[in-house]
This record gives structure tokens, sequence and C-alpha cells, in this order.
């Protein structure tokens, strides 16, 4: 199929998506407030894309589609472009009835016929209104007149200009939510109102630069401790070779409510109960299948030695029987035999003893790999996951041929990708941030 049918196709996708209310895409304001300034006040969620093709944002997305050899897609979307214009904001509404939100899709289409055109290819051809300069387009009535008849807006809300003073102005995508509206629409809909912390808003942003796209994100919420920062010493002892790793400081009592209630459940809040303090979950190369490590902080390996055999012996039974294929994985989960150690003041307890070895040995650490360092991990982090892209593709092609699992010969390259990052970076103000970042070469 060719991209500019696929990007045709999306765009109808996202038009069928705001009439069944189940989301969207949209656009940055290039204008200062974009469509925020007829969105609803009650708006429960706001998504903007910057759909100007000649901006800076999109040239440094050109620039990423060019090392991922795809640089043809830039072309293909400035056909479709017109029918869009400089930008395309999502709002997303509380239903009046009561049931699922309902959103609308809003443009500023530098060539009205152009949106029509691409409107009239779908099979129900959604409304459409003109509200405030903006083509307004939904499967629901109701949401238009939402739109329409707002006597108050988005962009007057304190707590909506104060999630937009985190993110960037010239981003490709800004994200909103507003925390009060989807606590009501989700105990709506659950017929019960959410227990612990309060979310008061939710924001993020997607920055294309030459070397990747970066996502910010930020939180606010009431009541509860936000995650605190902690140094991630663990990096000088993490093998550098690493392939990808989690680090974190375990939180019991939300490892307890999200386990299932069930033998497997049980095995988990077993695993879960004996991490302590900093705790790194990674993998490394290894033949034939790669080695996978836990480190956590302790002097006794035996009770966590315990629960992980329990936890592969639960997981591997609840595996469909038989082969998936050319091995059993079910059988090879449980049948696993782990080598573990205690170095200094870690529990350290692997698949393989030779990972085993590299945590306690003297080799490069995960630390000082040019490719972890230019990820951007901070010092201190609320914790991290870090995967390896540029020395993982071969190996997770390697694993798909051994599993012989549908279309494993095609396989795609990961080509120019480098590494995915994602951490936390802290709270300060009763503000929680993130980061993710995709690089490429």
């Amino acid at each position: 199929m060719r991209s500019r049918s696929i990007l045709a196709a999306g765009f109808a996708a996202t038009v069928v998506f705001v009439g069944a209310g189940c989301g969207g895409a949209g656009a940055p304001a290039g204008a200062q407030g974009g469509a925020a300034v007829v969105a609803p006040a009650d708006t429960v969620a706001f998504v903007a894309v910057d759909t100007d093709v000649s901006s800076t944002q999109w040239q440094a997305l050109d620039g990423v589609l060019a090392k991922l050899s795809a640089g043809r897609l830039l072309a293909e979307f400035e056909q479709l472009q017109p029918a869009l214009g400089p930008e395309v904001d999502l709002v997303v509404l509380p239903s009046t009835s009561g049931g699922k939100p309902e959103a609308v899709l809003l443009a500023q289409p530098t060539d009205p016929s152009k949106l029509d055109a691409e409107l009239a290819k779908l099979s129900t051809k959604p409304l459409t209104a003109r509200v405030g300069g903006w083509t307004a387009v939904s499967e629901s009535k109701d949401a238009l007149a939402a739109l329409t008849g707002a006597s108050g807006h988005l962009s007057d809300s304190s707590v909506y200009r104060e999630a937009q003073a985190k993110l960037a102005g010239d981003a490709l995508v800004r994200a909103y939510a507003n925390g009060a509206e989807a606590r009501q629409l989700v105990a709506s809909l659950a017929a019960a109102a959410p227990a612990g912390k309060q979310l008061v808003w939710a924001a993020a942003d997607v920055v294309a630069s030459g070397n990747g796209l970066r996502v910010h994100g930020f939180v606010r919420q009431d009541g509860g401790q936000a995650p605190q920062p902690y140094d991630a010493a663990l990096l000088d002892r993490i093998p550098g070779d690493t392939l990808a790793v989690a680090d974190f400081v375990p939180q019991h009592h939300q490892a307890a409510a999200a386990a299932p209630s069930s033998a497997l459940g049980a095995a988990l809040r077993s695993v879960a109960g004996s991490l302590s303090g900093e705790t790194a979950v990674y993998v490394g190369p290894a033949a034939p299948l790669p080695a996978v490590t836990l480190v956590t902080q302790g002097s006794d390996p035996q009770p966590l030695v315990s629960a992980l055999h329990a936890l592969l012996g639960n997981v591997g039974s609840a595996l469909p029987s038989g082969k998936t294929g050319s091995f059993d994985l079910g059988a090879l989960l449980g049948g696993l035999q782990l080598s573990h150690a205690v170095v200094g003041s870690d529990v350290v307890v692997s698949t393989s003893q030779a990972a085993v070895d590299a945590f306690r040995g003297n080799g490069r650490k995960l630390g000082d790999a040019p490719t972890f360092k230019a990820a951007g991990v901070p010092a201190q982090t609320t914790g991290f996951v870090y995967v390896d892209l540029k020395d993982a593709g071969p190996l997770l092609q390697g694993l798909a041929r051994l599993a012989g699992g549908a279309g494993a010969t095609g396989m795609p390259s990961l080509g120019a990708l480098r590494s995915l990052t994602a951490y936390g970076s802290g709270s300060s103000g009763g503000i929680s941030s993130f980061t993710a970042y995709l690089e490429v070469q």
C-alpha cells in the first residue's frame, strides 16, 4: 500500500475514533491557545498536533525520518496537509448521557474542499460545524452542540494554564487531561470513585530533534506521597553490555494491589516482598538465550530465589501446553535453574552464572557505556528503563527465528534506532515529571 493511502486511512481512522468517543489525535497551537479557546471548560482531555510542514518541528521530524529511511512519508503527508491546516486539535468531552466520553476533531484546513473529500471517503459521513474559525468534526450531535454552545472555555481554566506552562511552546504534540473531569468520568462508568491519590492534571509533549523524539510528561496529584529520587548506584555494578534494564525502588503497597488474587498473584507478591532498596532487572547477551538478572539489596538470597522459582513455575504452568515454535516455553521457564550470590550489600539472582560473575567483576559498567551515557539519565531519578536498540536488534531477530514465530525471517531491522530511555526526575511543587527519549543515529 502506498504511504499516501496509509496516511489517508490513518486520518479516516482518527475521525472514526472521534465519532466513537474512543480516542484520536490533535495538534499544538501554533497560535496562542489553539482550539482551547473554543473547547468547553469541562473538557476531559485535549490533544494538539502541529501539522504545519514548514514548522521547525516538522523540519526536525524530517531529519529523523531521513535517518530511518522513511523520508518519503513527509512528502506524502504534504499532499494531505491542506485538508488539515497548520494544526489539528482533539477535544474529549464528558458524555451528556452518562456513557462513553465524546470527542470532536478540530481543524483549520487551508483547502476546505480537500477536508470534505477526505470525510466523503468514510462509509458514514460525520457531522461538521463551524466554531470560532475552526471546522469541528464528530459523529455526535450532542458533542458538537456542547462545543458550539459552550459558555466557558478551556483556555480560561487556571488548571489548564498551569499544565500548559510546563510544555514546550513549539512541540510537535501537546496533550492535557483534567484530573477532576477524568475522575468524574471514571466514577460514572465504574459506579465508584477511584481511591488513592487524586489526579489534578496530567500533561505531556513530544518534541522532535535531529537525534530523535523526546516526550516530557508532568503530573500534579493531591494526597499521597510522590516518588522520591534516589542515587542510581547500581549503574556502577551492572555490566556495560547490558541490552535492557529497569531500575527502581519497589513500592510494596502498589505491587500488592496490582497482583491478581491467584497462585500467580501470590507468587508475584512473594517476589515483590523480597525486594528492598534500589532494585534492577536487566537483560544481557548470552547463548542460546539472553541472561536475565535481578539485583536488590539484602544479605540472604534464599527467600528471593525461592520466590522466583515459584513465580517461574506458576508462569510456566499458566502458559498453553505444548510447544511454541521450536521449543516449549512453559517447560523452559519451569525448569530454569537460577544462579545467585551476595555481592557487598546486594543480592544477585540470574539465569546465568556468567552474568553473576560479570556483576561482581571489574569490567566496564553500564554507567560508562557510550550508548547509555548518551541517553541522558540523571544521576538522581525516581526510576528508569533503558533499551540498547543498537545491539538488541540482532538478538531480537535471533529469538524470533528460535521461536519459529510467523514472519520471523521477515522481521524488520531496527536500523538507525540507537536507544529507548524513560526516566522519572522527581517531584517539585507537587508536580512529578518524567522523560522518554527515542534516539536515532
